[in-house]
């Protein structure tokens, strides 16, 4: 079968069919060379690749997914986002927009995700893409956002459903002030970096004046026209660009399994962008 591509109506998402996931990992079965190399084009102008019907163990995720860029090695190269496995790390309620560690000077470059367990009533994941946000910003807005940098700040025990604020996180937090305009290091096009979850404050500003006009922007980077919802199915694979995206859910009955095998991109460990990573978990720094 021929590798075919159907974009997503708007800025971002492609479909990919005529990619055996389930195979092993020869080119002749995943992919030539050109194709993959096609893969990858799509990847960075669209930012998010759906592959459905697959059936993947971790290592082949790992194997398929590290033709993307490098992958970012935690404990394991491969985990479970799972309300339903012993080994699996999920947290309650919903997920506002963001990032992945954009509390950090390097954010991820990019999160796959693979469904093996998918509940009825749905809980979906959301996307954003900061891209097109950057580029569609009112005039006025963008004279009031340029040159300024943004304060992204992040408690591992707060929910993620409520914006991190510097007066409830713990003293050891990771913060990051960040250009509110970055570039991505590897397309080299404009992407916002301020989101909803990780941005306190803008830097320079009073607390006051500069939540008030991240609200302003927030308002038009999560309008419900720019929000394309991913309805899990058991078999579906996404691929996306962290940098040129933003993700998030609603919340979902924790009753229902949901299980997700991750496989990330990324030149540093957790460990390397957050300092004292593994007491912040358990709770012990203050």
């Amino acid at each position: 079968m021929a590798l075919e591509l159907n974009s997503f109506p708007g800025s971002f998402g492609t479909e990919v069919d005529g990619i055996d996931l389930s195979s092993d990992h020869g080119l002749s079965s995943q992919g030539t060379l050109a194709e993959m190399e096609a893969l990858r084009e799509e990847f960075d102008s669209r930012h998010l690749l759906l592959f459905r019907g697959g059936s993947m163990t971790g290592e082949q995720q790992v194997a398929f997914v590290a033709r993307f860029g490098p992958l970012l090695a935690e404990r394991n190269l491969w985990s479970y986002v799972s309300n339903s496995r012993s080994d699996g790390i999920i947290r309650e309620g919903g997920l506002l927009f963001h990032s992945d560690f954009a509390f950090t000077p390097f954010p991820v470059l990019g999160i796959s995700l693979h469904c093996l367990e998918a509940p009825e009533s749905g809980a979906p994941t959301r996307f954003i893409d900061v891209e097109q946000s950057a580029r569609a910003l009112p005039t006025d807005l963008r004279a009031a956002l340029e040159g300024r940098s943004v304060l992204n700040v992040y408690d591992f025990h707060l929910p993620d459903d409520t914006p991190m604020r510097v007066e409830n996180i713990r003293r050891n937090s990771p913060r990051c002030e960040r250009p509110i305009f970055g570039i991505h290091p590897r397309t080299g096009t404009e992407v916002i970096t301020a989101n909803e979850l990780h941005s306190d404050s803008i830097v320079g500003m009073s607390t006051i004046e500069g939540r008030a006009l991240l609200r302003d922007l927030f308002d038009v980077m999560y309008d419900a026209s720019n929000v394309v919802e991913h309805q899990w199915v058991v078999g579906d694979l996404l691929l996306w660009d962290n940098i040129s995206l933003q993700h998030g859910r609603p919340a979902f009955d924790l009753a229902e399994s949901r299980t997700l095998q991750r496989v990330t991109l990324g030149e540093y460990t957790p460990a390397e962008l957050v300092e004292g990573l593994d007491e912040l978990l358990k709770g012990s720094a203050d």
